[in-house]
């Protein structure tokens, strides 16, 4: 009777100690997935991992959606054209390179001007109002280190305080 005892407080014993090691790594696989992933980035040799597509097509989605939300009943061929361009130049381009954008003014314009309809003038107004402006160092700090729900939830944030708005602004007034 006294072994039986014994095997039962073993057995739960063994039993939460098993589901404790389980909790830990899965709370060190959501902790470190961002620094895993891009380490495994800089193995490939800068190419986007297979997390850096689904990421992108997560983007992609949204942006849809977020274009059908706004848009009225009778879309604007030009509007529409122009997400189409930003969605396929996101697919095309790496995200080490976005990644490096974040730290590099010119590198940001580039991309920008490479990427989207913006004009040179308009792409460098953009990258130096998100260089300049404090408001959006916690985005680039994000994006520079490959924190992609960082990054979401700073641009989720600087849409609510109306600082996307006021870089919108700017970029139109660099015509």
């Amino acid at each position: 009777m006294r072994e039986t005892r014994n095997n039962r407080k073993t057995h739960k014993k063994v039993i939460w100690i098993t589901l404790a090691s389980v909790l830990v790594v899965i709370a060190l696989a959501i902790t470190f997935f961002f620094p895993i992933n891009n380490a495994m980035r800089d193995l490939s040799g800068g190419k986007d991992t297979v997390t850096d597509a689904a990421l992108k097509d997560q983007l992609v989605k949204k942006v849809d959606k977020d274009k059908s939300k706004s848009s009225n009943s009778a879309n604007d061929p030009t509007d529409d054209q122009q997400v189409k361009q930003a969605v396929t130049s996101i697919k095309k381009t790496s995200t080490q390179d976005i990644m490096q954008s974040a730290n590099d003014e010119s590198k940001a314009a580039s991309i920008l001007q490479k990427n989207t309809t913006l004009s040179a003038a308009q792409s460098r107004a953009a990258a130096k109002e998100m260089f300049s402006d404090t408001r959006y160092n916690g985005l680039r700090q994000s994006i520079s280190s490959g924190d992609w729900y960082g990054a979401y939830n700073q641009y989720q944030t600087l849409a609510k305080n109306g600082s996307l708005d006021a870089l919108k602004a700017s970029i139109n007034t660099a015509k």
